[in-house]
């Protein structure tokens, strides 16, 4: 079966249409104006964080629970945030107004700020504050028709010891090297184990399973960060009593389930139907990952 999500490599050039940048309070309708520094930990150390989310008619989802990752993030890296969550929302709704567009993507980010090179970050100044918006369509319909495939990666997750997975940072070295096993072997995505050969989550998403009517998703002591689309399926399960566990995966477990799906702010759900060579259940998206994307479409008056 051929899938849309094979990729082709070809020079990249960005697309000024339908985006917006915000840098400190600065908008730009023009990509190629909006700039920071050579001198900005984000760019030399990837010494920052972020968050993604979407929006709908204007209203960020979850703006709220992203609020608070951001800041636990900034707190595990001791890294001071020059600006209060009312600032923030105001900048991202500045953004939203400009592009005016019915769904939109939005990616917050905040570095330590500029200095010399050096590793010491008290050598920075004031945060740099970008926020990325630019028009999101509907996802794709053959996600939900024929879904994807995924690859189990041979790049490691790193290991918890090394970098706390409950921080977003903008390190993302790790998850660019499984990401391209994936794209070389022309599948969507690539599945991350940790040292422990235990499935972690994708490159940019949480990992789930069904098996016999139960739905699986691995614990946070895996080594993953805590999707907010993670946590409120998770509620949402909890609500209409459909039994959902945390705990280790393994391989074999997550080849051998009923359905696969991978959950993201942006993406909602995303039925998997093969993993590297074994095909997932019947080879096609499952009805309970469908049933389930629905509930929370629903639930949270949400576009797929």
């Amino acid at each position: 079966m051929e899938y849309s999500s094979k990729r082709v490599r070809r020079g990249f050039s960005i697309d000024t249409q339908n985006k917006v940048i915000n840098i400190n309070g600065e908008i730009f309708t023009d990509p190629s104006q909006a700039k920071v520094s050579v001198f900005d930990r984000g760019f030399l150390f990837g010494d920052s964080i972020y968050e993604v989310t979407d929006a709908y008619e204007m209203t960020p989802c979850f703006l709220e629970e992203h609020l608070d990752r951001l800041w636990i993030s900034a707190g595990k890296l001791f890294m001071p945030i020059n600006y209060s969550r009312d600032e923030i929302a105001s900048e991202i709704n500045k953004c939203l107004k400009k592009l005016n567009s019915p769904r939109a993507y939005i990616r917050i980010i905040i570095t330590r700020g500029e200095g010399e090179i050096t590793l010491d970050p008290s050598n920075a100044g004031r945060n740099n504050l970008i926020i990325i918006c630019r028009s999101l369509q509907v996802n794709p319909s053959w996600w939900y028709e024929n879904g994807v495939e995924v690859v189990i990666a041979q790049t490691k997750r790193t290991a918890i010891e090394s970098m706390d997975p409950s921080i977003k940072s903008g390190n993302y070295l790790n998850n660019i090297l499984a990401f391209n096993e994936a794209a070389s072997k022309g599948a969507y995505d690539a599945i991350m184990l940790n040292h422990d050969s235990k499935i972690t989550e994708g490159t940019t998403s949480n990992a789930w399973l069904v098996k016999d009517g139960t739905f699986y998703t691995p614990a946070l002591k895996a080594g993953l960060l805590g999707g907010i689309t993670r946590a409120k399926l998770i509620e949402l399960c909890n609500e209409n009593s459909i039994n959902v566990k945390e705990e280790d995966i393994t391989i074999e477990q997550l080849k051998g389930a009923d359905e696969v799906f991978l959950t993201s702010s942006t993406k909602r759900i995303i039925p998997v139907v093969k993993i590297d060579d074994h095909i997932v259940g019947s080879g096609k998206p499952g009805s309970h990952s469908l049933n389930l994307l629905n509930l929370y479409l629903s639930k949270y008056q949400l576009p797929r």
